[in-house]
Order: structure tokens, then sequence, then C-alpha cells
């Protein structure tokens, strides 16, 4: 006869109730099979650990790194323990707390308790003339305070009263608070008392009516009771599928109104004979009516209906059940759990393969989630998010087509660098070099600059003078000292040096509206967006110009493959689609396909992308702005500035974004091995080629002609 099918997959463990759980969790002091299997003296009685974890005395595996870090990660805190943490040396990038607990050195003297003993003994308590104090002591540069971002942790930087102020602030009346001029009749009360949102002039937010609803949320200012001479809209924004869902996500509760049924979602339930609300667990036969037809506290509540119903077998559910009206019995998890496809089996929700925490380095064991971050940065006291330790403040160039302006991200000075331009469209630079270049679609030019300390570009020239159509996108090779272009009427890649020497064709044909490059020197590898109309697709090469193939071609999610920018941490390409009206992530081999953010009311045109830190930028057309969003998640969309015109392309001007690596081609005056032009493989080998008019001899390094 035919075999049983495999119940459980080869990572998970078969308990004796047939239930599956995760290999790993067999063992580990905790009863996941529910009936004790997997936590039997006979099977546990040998289990070891790998070398690199620590082994709990209830058998619980944690890594080592885990230890002495402030979490009960054992279950019985044996791994916070003073005899453990005594005899843990704590890394370079670490400080030692007394007690044997390691923590970011950042987190030494920032005015915040984190050893629970020491780490705040004997540090300065005052902060210099240029800093800010926050409400814990921590100190902060000065003019991040009043920018809208929540530098203190605590707001206290965005709650102060401003002082003198500036034209591009706005005083609330009631409190004095100071809040960017920019968020003034936006649609938002950032005031508590609302008067930034008064005297619009009926201003009325519009939310996209593709994914997101406009609450009502209609004030009024009166001549005489119930007389509104003024009437102007707060309505916020909110998600669309948060519309009738049986929770008041509008404060006037329009998102709840003329709700004919409410789809309530596990371990949410509506009334028998009422779908406009949704009830949780607790509010299910707790002797208090909750629904008008009294269904949640009807017959379903007697003690042998409930006793019945619930306690066999706990009415199939994994872990907690109840009863619901008109339903009989449901499931429902404890914390840090939610009920898989199935509604009866509770599972961890994981927040790692999500990105729901963490905004780099992510761990998970069951409910518990630990964030770490790359080499070059440091965790941030809310335990998720990271900063660069380089101290260079970083700042947004963009082109807005007669000029290229620049924002400081946490000053928000909004200054001009490039004037009286004819039409610039893409930007790039060079770190290390101070160098900025542009194209110029209009002129068929490629400039460059010379950023200057005290602003402004200096030394303007053109590097690149003839043989141009419409260059409209542009990256920077910081390894090596190149410059790539793509010309989207010759359809084709071009290469030279910082200079435009040494010129010549990488890769030509097979294009039909190409438009934006970026670059990996550390893997030796090019992307570029291509909107063909009827095969539109994101393809790479080696930055050599071999290897040529197509990273993302499913284009049912969009067809308008436009701005382009990599995430050189997790090795993602990232892009922006101009007919979704969307911003999409993958890996370098296109796999692993995230919808960072689509049908956002400031996302309705994008065209260029850039990343900083875990957040992702860019420039929209339609409501000519430049925004950002979580890389990840696409949630806290901010404006970062509304632009007088189109704006272009954009770059985040910080060493972050261009990473160091190795250079194959370093020896020789930047020329490796090669006569004239080296270039990056795929292997991170340098690769040599010729200038136009000039062929490659047999050696594979001369150039000759």
């Amino acid at each position: 006869g035919a075999s049983e099918p495999q119940r459980c997959k080869s990572d998970e463990f078969l308990c004796h109730n047939q239930r599956c759980i995760r290999a790993l969790w067999k063992c580990d002091g905790d009863d996941d099979c529910l009936d004790g299997s997997d936590e039997e003296s006979h099977g546990c009685y040998n289990h070891t650990c790998p070398v690199d974890q620590f082994k709990c005395s209830n058998n619980r595996c944690i890594p080592k790194r885990w230890l002495c870090d402030g979490t009960n990660d054992c279950g019985n805190n044996e791994d916070e323990a003073n005899a453990t943490c005594s005899a843990q040396p704590c890394q370079a990038d670490q400080f030692s707390c007394q007690n044997g607990r390691c923590i970011p050195r950042a987190w030494n003297c920032d005015r915040e308790e984190d050893c629970g003993d020491n780490d705040e003994v004997g540090c300065s308590r005052s902060c210099a003339n240029t800093q800010f104090q926050c409400t814990s002591g921590r100190c902060i540069p000065d003019h991040w305070a009043c920018d809208g971002d929540n530098d203190c942790g605590d707001f206290s930087d965005e709650n102060v009263t401003c002082r003198g102020g500036s034209a591009q602030e706005f005083h609330c009346v009631t409190d004095g608070t100071c809040i960017p001029e920019r968020w003034r009749c936006d649609g938002d009360k950032d005031c508590e008392d609302g008067t930034d949102e008064k005297g619009c002039e009926g201003t009325k937010r519009m939310c996209d009516p593709k994914a997101k609803f406009t609450c009502k949320d209609t004030d009024c200012e009166t001549v005489s009771f119930n007389d509104c001479y003024t009437s102007f809209s707060t309505g916020k924004c909110i998600t669309k599928s948060w519309v009738c869902d049986g929770d008041i996500d509008c404060e006037d509760r329009s998102d709840e109104e003329s709700c004919e049924s409410a789809v309530c979602k596990p371990p949410k339930y509506p009334c028998a004979n009422d779908t406009s609300a949704c009830l949780t667990p607790d509010k299910i036969c707790n002797g208090k009516v909750d629904c008008a037809d009294r269904s949640d506290e009807g017959p379903i509540c007697g003690m042998f209906v409930t006793t019945h119903m619930c306690l066999a077998a706990r009415g199939g559910c994994s872990h907690q059940c109840t009863v619901a009206p008109g339903k009989g019995v449901v499931c429902f998890c404890p914390p840090g759990l939610h009920l898989d496809s199935s509604n009866k089996t509770c599972e961890a929700v994981d927040y790692c393969s999500s990105h729901l925490k963490c905004s780099q380095v992510c761990e998970q064991y069951k409910t518990t989630v630990k964030c770490s971050c790359y080499p070059g940065w440091t965790l941030d006291p809310d335990g998720d998010s990271c900063h660069s330790t380089d101290p260079f403040e970083a700042f947004i160039i963009f082109s807005i087509r007669h000029e290229i302006r620049r924002i400081d991200l946490h000053k928000r000075d909004y200054s001009l660098l490039v004037p009286g331009l004819r039409n610039t469209i893409a930007l790039d630079f060079h770190f290390n070099h101070s160098l900025l270049y542009w194209t110029d679609v209009v002129e068929d030019k490629i400039y460059r600059g010379r950023l200057a300390e005290s602003g402004g570009v200096t030394g303007i020239e053109v590097v690149v003078q003839h043989g141009l159509a419409t260059p409209e996108g542009l990256a920077v090779d910081w390894i090596t000292g190149k410059l790539y272009w793509i010309d989207s009427n010759l359809d084709q890649i071009e290469v030279a040096k910082l200079n435009g020497d040494m010129r010549t064709t990488l890769i030509a044909g097979g294009m039909e509206h190409p438009r934006a490059i970026a670059l990996d020197p550390g893997q030796g590898i090019l992307f570029w967006t291509d909107w063909d109309a009827t095969y539109p697709r994101i393809e790479a090469a080696s930055m050599s110009g071999g290897g040529r193939h197509i990273v993302f071609k499913d284009m049912e999610i969009g067809a308008w493959p436009n701005g382009l920018t990599l995430d050189h941490l997790e090795k993602r390409i990232v892009w922006t689609d101009a007919r979704s009206d969307a911003i999409y992530s993958a890996l370098y081999d296109g796999s692993g396909v995230i919808e960072i953010l689509r049908g956002h009311e400031y996302l309705s045109h994008p065209f260029a992308v850039s990343l900083f830190g875990g957040n992702v930028y860019w420039t929209d057309w339609r409501t000519n702005t430049l925004a950002r969003a979580n890389k990840w998640t696409g949630q806290n969309v901010t404006v970062i500035q509304k632009t007088s015109a189109q704006p272009f392309d954009l770059q985040i001007f910080h060493p972050s974004r261009q990473p160091q690596a190795p250079n194959p081609c370093g020896d020789n005056d930047g020329r490796g091995p090669c006569s004239h032009l080296c270039l990056i493989n795929y292997n991170r080998t340098s690769s040599c080629t010729c200038p136009h008019l000039m062929k490659l001899s047999a050696n594979k390094q001369s150039c000759f002609g």
C-alpha cells in the first residue's frame, strides 16, 4: 500500500499528539507540543548545544552573544545571573557593566540607565553650548531640536517652546511649541490646540482613494452656536482595510459609519445579528452586554456549554479557547503569537523575515527578537534601529530641472548648490573627493564640481561634452574612480575615468527605455532599469560589461521601473515604479521581492529613490515632494520638503552610501594590470578594456590602435 505521508517538515519535530513544532524547540524547557512529548526526559537526557551557543540548565540553547544583555533568554534568568556574566568578557565596541552585562559603548553616559548599576556613574551632567539637553539628560546637537524628528527618544526635543524661532517654524498658540512651517495646513493636527490647521481657507487633506480612506474630522470656527463661518478638514489618511473593521481609527468614528457589515478577523468576532462591531474575547461572556441582540451574553455563556465546548481538548485550539456569538468555539493566542491559516493553531509572529522590528540584523527565538547592527553602525536605545558611527551629518542633494539643491537631514536647511541649469536630471557624487556629478539633457553634457565646506559648488567643469543624446542615469564607481552613465536615446551604457578621459561603450543594444543605473563596486555589479512597454525589466551585468542578465521581469506589479538604488548592507536593489506608484525591494538575484509602499498620497508618481539608515527616500512628480519612509515596511511616511517644481534625482551625501572595498585596480596609478581602463568583474578581479578607437591585444591587458 501507499506509504503514510510525512506529517512534519525536515526541520520539524513530530509530537505524540501529531502536532509539528520546530526541531530546535525540542528540549528547550518549554512544552511546545502541549502534551510534553518535546520535553520528555529520555529524549532530552543527552541534549547538547552547538559550540557557539550556551546551554541553559533547562536544556534551552541560546547564542552566546545573548548572554548578559539584560533579557531573560533562558527563561530562568540563568543567562543574566552574576555567576554567568562575571565570566563573560565584553567585545571591543561594548561597555562592561559592573554586574557583568555588556551594552553598546554609545549607551555609556547617554543619560539612560542601561546597565542597571554603573553606566551613568561619573558622567558629565551638562551639555555643551552647541547641544540640546533632553528631559532624560541626553545631549544632542542643538539644531536637532524642533526638526520634526524624535532624536531624544522621549520627544522632549520636539515638545519644547521655541525661542526666537525662524521663518521656517510655526508657533502653536496655546503652549508656544514650534513645528516646521511645512506642517502648517497639511491636514494633520500637529499642535495640541489644532492652531496649525486653523484659517487654512478650506484646506482638506486628499488621501489616495486607491489605498487610503479620508477621515471626516471636520472642525469649524464659529461666530455663534452651531454656525460655522470657516470649515476646515483635519481628516487624516488611514489604510482602507481599517474601514468597517470594528476598530475606531478616525477621531470622529467616520471610518465605522455606514458599515453594512464588518469583516472581523480572529481573535475578534461580531455579534450574531450585527456585524458592524467586532468584539475581543474578553468582551464575550463577561457579564456585560455589548451586542444589541445580547448574543455575546446569551445561552452560549452557560457554565456547562462553555466548559463542554472549550475544555474538551481545548475545542481543537492549540492554546486558548472561547466561544463567539452565533459561532461556538473560537481560538485565540497569548501575546507574541498569532493564529495560522487554520485559525486553530498559534504560532510565533516571524518578526525577522517580515522585517517588522529590526532595521538591520534580526535574530528571533520564539517570541524573543534581538536586533543588532552591521559594522560601522550602532544600536539605538530603542533596541530596533541603528545609526552610523561616522560623525558626518548626512544631507540630501536633489535636482529640480534648473537647479541643484541640498537639505540637511537634521537642520532641514534648504540651500542652493548650483543655479542656472538647462535641464538637469541625474546626480551622483564621489564622497572622498567631495565631487558632485550631474547630467543636463538639453545641453547633452555631463558636469562636475567640488562641494565646498562653506556650501555651494566650485570649479564647475564639463567632463563629457560630445556624443551624448539623453543621459538619464549616472553612477560613480568610488573604488576604481570611474564614471558610468546610461543614455536612453542611444540605448547604451558608457564608462570613462572621473575626468571623462578614456571613454568607451560598455553595453549596447537590447534596450528600449533605459532610465536609471546603480553600482556596487564591492561586488563588481551594475544594475539598470528599462521601462520597455512590452518587456519592462531590471537588468544587471558586471561592471566590466560581461555576464548581462535579467534580474527582475515580473512586472505584473508595475510596468514603469523608474528610479533605482542599492542597499549595500542587505545586498538588495530598491526601485520606484511610476505606473503602480510603488516602491519595491528585491535581493540582487531578483528573489525576495518586498512591496515597501504603494498608493500613498505622496507616492503618486515617483521618479528617483535613495536610502540612508533605516529609511527609503524618494522624489514625487505629482505632489512635488521629497519624502521618506521605513525601508522595510513603508511606515512613518514623512515629507522632507515640498519643492517649487518637479524634483528629479536625489542622493544622500554620506560615507555609508559609498562603503569602502578592496580595489583590484589600485596598482599602476589606478590602471592595475591594464594599459588604459581597468574595471571590476563579478569576482572582484580586474578586467581591462580600451577607449574608443582602440582594441585589446591578445594578452587582454594592453590596448593598441
